[in-house]
């Protein structure tokens, strides 16, 4: 099952990241895994969890193309990598816009914010990621069972 969701995430968001960006998704599936099992724990939607899970992965790999950036790379990969990384910021928030999904984006754009702050001060706290990302898939719970109570 988790194979399956990782996979359907990958081929959404490889479906939608425009063509001539020419970047492809070449991210662990060890890089995922932990976010697809937590999705998989809440009763939501397989569609939704697909969509949040690209959403996951399209951060993960804007993260993963700054990370590798090095300055003494010739300067065509390290603008492609710098291009990546912020094509692939924009085009997560896009799709959090598109797929109506407001909170995620709300609730993860300050992490992602510190995530970048913290690298620059050399001090990477990539784990932050996963941290909110989980927080917002208990808050989201605990607001569906809420409703459904009512």
């Amino acid at each position: 099952m988790i194979t399956a969701l990782i996979q359907d995430a990958c081929q959404l968001l490889q479906g939608d990241i425009s063509p001539d960006t020419g970047i492809t998704l070449n991210l662990d599936r060890e890089d995922v895994l932990t976010a697809g099992h937590l999705l998989l724990q809440y009763d939501l939607p397989a569609e939704r969890q697909i969509r949040l899970l690209s959403i996951y992965i399209a951060i993960k790999l804007a993260l993963q193309r700054h990370r590798d950036c090095q300055l003494f790379e010739p300067g065509d990969k390290l603008t492609r990598k710098v291009l990546d990384g912020d094509y692939l910021y924009s085009f997560y928030v896009q799709q959090c816009l598109r797929y109506e999904e407001f909170s995620l984006l709300t609730h993860l754009a300050p992490t992602v914010k510190q995530i970048q702050i913290k690298r620059v001060e050399g001090r990477p706290e990539d784990e932050r990621l996963e941290k909110a990302f989980e927080v917002f898939l208990r808050l989201e719970h605990h607001r569906n069972t809420t409703r459904k109570a009512i």
